[in-house]
């Protein structure tokens, strides 16, 4: 199809310069080249619609948007040729049908943004295309004023002006093409790049001409038909890439990209603020409303980024909140674990050296565990666990602390004890609790403890001695029939 299609784009041109040098400039020449303009205008819109079947996602967008600025140009080319045929005059002012050359930004903005990062949202990339649209809308309507009156004095700076703007889209869409993440996307840009860059030649050259030779301009106009032509060519020629090989490595860093983009939006900013400001008599409302389109758009897509960066901050924070929890606590009951469990022994120790009080350290063994495990499943014992925490919990303080060591075993943490006897009262008090049975998915289970006490500031010296002391006990507890409670004495072997 590429084939037929580049035979067709020559033809076209053969035919044009044919019929002019024939026809002239007269009202057929002119009938024949508007109709020759329109069919180069349908040939690029199916080139680009054919051109989006054969791709997908972004590139079937891409070329989709490029349709919709041949479509644009098609109709705007239309209304130029009723006013042609029919002799109507049109008012310098008019709005239709060059706005709808000026619109042609529109489309050509938004493919300049595309994307495949799932990250950037349809929001985003419209905002971003909006204050790329309102500085060149307002300096081709600039552009349009002068193309009406070519003999304004300021032709010259209204030239400059619409050639700068089209530089900067040039050197957007080569930016684009140069840091596309895939070859995909490079493709694209690509030819956006040689797109904007016939749109540049064409523009400044004709209005040029206009303005400064004006006894050969109905000859040059003529190479208008090359944009449409050269579009067609690019959507024909284009194939999908099958499969990327692998990612390309970032160029710039994230953080270089992102200034670089806010100091384009800003730039973008001010010149569209100091050009619309610029424009006089018909044309000011057009620049007021491209200057509220820009600076709208700025402060949107502003407070976006805003959100997007403080949204990000929150997760970073739970994700932080979460990693710190399942570092330091258990899993399965919620109870701090060992590592947080000997950062508060030691902490708790050391106030009791300052004050000189006494801490209670009791070691906790559940009896028959491995029974209700083996008898009943792991999914059983686990939810046993967790009503084992629940119970603790509901008779130790605020300031107590109740770890899970692993497996059944628990550990008790008394910041400050009274009298050596209280220990034993709160063990003893745990024992009862725990005795009472567990309904558990309607099974009754009844289990026992054993626990060892440790007495800071009567025997231990450091937190480790500490709870060497306590687990020792707890397993004296264990060899003497278990179900009990026993304090750490100096004749008990080290567990």
């Amino acid at each position: 199809m590429d084939v037929y299609v580049i035979v067709s784009v020559l033809f076209i041109l053969i035919i044009q310069r044919v019929g002019f040098g024939i026809l002239g400039a007269g009202p057929a020449g002119t009938l024949f080249l508007d109709a020759l303009t329109m069919l180069a205008n349908s040939l690029a819109i199916g080139s680009c619609v054919a051109a989006s079947l054969r791709g997908h996602g972004v590139s079937r967008i891409f070329w989709l948007l490029f349709a919709a600025v041949s479509i644009l140009e098609l109709v705007g080319d239309a209304g130029w040729a009723y006013y042609r045929f029919f002799h109507v005059a049109v008012p310098g002012s008019a709005l239709f049908p060059s706005l709808l050359y000026r619109l042609e930004a529109a489309p050509i903005a938004i493919a300049m943004f595309l994307s495949d990062d799932a990250r950037t949202s349809r929001l985003e990339s419209f905002l971003d295309s909006c204050m790329v649209i309102g500085l060149v809308g307002v300096t081709t309507y600039q552009l349009q004023i002068a193309e009406l009156d070519a003999h304004n004095s300021r032709m010259w700076q209204l030239i400059t002006i619409g050639t700068a703007v089209n530089a900067i889209l040039v050197l957007a869409a080569i930016i684009r093409f140069r840091f596309a993440p895939t070859s995909s996307l490079r493709g694209l840009f690509a030819r956006v790049a040689i797109y904007v860059s016939i749109n540049l030649a064409i523009s400044f050259i004709t209005s040029f001409v206009d303005a400064y030779l004006p006894n050969i301009d109905a000859s040059v106009d003529l190479i208008w038909i090359a944009l449409s032509l050269s579009l067609a060519a690019l959507a024909a020629t284009w194939r999908p890439v099958v499969a990327d090989e692998k990612p390309q490595m970032r160029l710039i860093s994230r953080r270089t990209a992102l200034l670089c983009f806010n100091l384009t939006l800003a730039t973008m900013v001010l010149g569209s603020a100091v050009i619309g400001l610029r424009l006089v008599s018909s044309a000011r409302v057009i620049g007021l409303i491209a200057v509220s389109v820009v600076l709208f758009s700025f402060a949107v897509r502003s407070a976006i980024m805003q959100d997007i960066q403080e949204k990000y901050l929150d997760a970073l924070q739970k994700s932080r909140e979460e990693l710190e929890r399942q570092a330091l606590y258990d899993e399965l009951t919620g109870l701090p674990n060992r590592r947080l469990f000997a950062e508060r022994l030691s902490q708790v120790l050391a106030i009791a050296e300052r004050e000189g009080h006494m801490v209670g350290l009791f070691y906790l063994d559940l009896d028959g565990f491995k029974s209700v495990n083996d008898r009943l499943g792991h999914g059983i014992g686990d939810l046993l666990l967790n009503r084992v925490a629940h119970r603790m919990l509901s008779r130790a303080r605020k300031s107590d602390t109740i770890a899970r060591l692993g497996g059944d075993e628990f550990t008790w943490l008394v910041a400050h004890l009274s009298c050596r006897d209280q220990a034993g009262q709160l063990a003893e008090e745990m024992l009862r609790t725990l005795g009472e049975p567990f309904e558990i998915e309607g099974h009754s289970i009844a289990i026992t403890a054993s626990i060892g006490v440790g007495v800071y500031l009567e025997s231990a010296a450091d937190a480790a001695v500490l709870l060497q002391q306590a687990d020792s006990a707890m397993y004296a507890v264990k060899h003497n029939g278990k179900n009990g409670v026993r304090y750490y004495t100096p004749e008990i072997v080290p567990a």
